[in-house]
């Protein structure tokens, strides 16, 4: 890790995560969720987002304070795909901070402390996959809303978060953390070669993505009320329901193409194809055709 010349880091509290996230992707949001303390601050120190989540947790990307010398208004970089939150207690039992320096519960860390969670959360800034937004504690929530950037996962629309209902507005989906992968199976053939396979041999199993049972999200009111009236229980199942059913085995799973070079965290609906764009838009995720 690059080392850094920080001499003191604040650190911010929300009061309520939800707000405070929302805060955080809308800057005309009137929420104001803030605690934070007094002390000597400079432009350009960094400043750390503490949100009390179940348990509390840390935003991995810094902001800096600006011109006006305000924590609670510190200049925040926002990161693509979003910033992610780490589990603040496990992080200060894996970082040695010293007792007098604990961020649970001082305001602002000087020196060696400062440098050290502001390295730690670097490290972690770019290591945000999938997985840290499965299961249901609030610090789950928590990561989708950021994730989310403030749009709906059921549409792609932007959702309002600029009036005081904002919360109201943006419906949080959490799923189960999908199993492990059952154990593989030796076979012996009759010249003695041994070979794993998970079950029956599919000749295009090969072509075939793996889909999640559920996926993660944030939904406008708009979506909510159409997967009521729709009967989807999922919203993997919402959003495939929003696409052309395949002409060849009729499976509802299908995916539209994506061209470019696509960051991380591509949703299980959208198939990626690279850089050299084909006539077909759809691929069928249950048969590999593609049309």
């Amino acid at each position: 890790m690059e080392q850094t010349t920080t001499e003191r880091l604040h650190i911010v509290e929300g009061t309520d995560w939800k707000d405070a996230a929302i805060a955080l992707m809308e800057s005309r949001c009137p929420y104001r969720p803030w605690r934070y303390g007094f002390g000597e601050m400079r432009e350009g120190d960094p400043v750390a987002v503490v949100l009390n989540t179940d348990p509390p947790s840390i935003m991995t990307t810094l902001g800096r304070i600006g011109i006006d010398g305000r924590s609670d208004r510190a200049v925040i970089e926002w990161p693509y795909p979003g910033p992610t939150l780490l589990d603040l207690t496990t992080l200060t039992a894996v970082v040695n901070f010293p007792h007098d320096q604990d961020p649970r519960n001082v305001w602002m860390l000087r020196g060696d402390a400062a440098i050290r969670l502001e390295l730690t959360l670097k490290e972690a800034e770019y290591r945000n996959d999938s997985s840290m937004r499965y299961g249901h504690s609030s610090v789950a929530a928590a990561r989708i809303l950021l994730h989310s950037e403030g749009r709906c996962t059921g549409c792609d629309s932007g959702i309002d978060l600029t009036w005081w209902d904002a919360r109201d507005h943006a419906h949080i989906r959490t799923v189960d953390a999908p199993l492990r992968h059952p154990s593989e199976v030796l076979i012996q053939d009759k010249k003695g070669w041994a070979s794993y396979v998970e079950g029956p041999f599919n000749p295009k199993s090969w072509l075939l993505p793996e889909l999640p049972s559920d996926w993660p999200g944030v939904l406008c009111p708009r979506c909510v009320t159409r997967m009521e009236e729709d009967g989807h229980a999922t919203l993997l199942d919402f959003r495939f329901s929003q696409h052309p059913k395949c002409p060849n085995c009729g499976a509802g799973r299908t995916q539209r193409a994506l061209y470019g070079m696509p960051a991380m965290h591509i949703p299980p609906w959208r198939d990626v194809r690279g850089c050299c764009v084909m006539p077909e838009t759809w691929t069928c995720a249950a048969c590999a055709h593609r049309w």
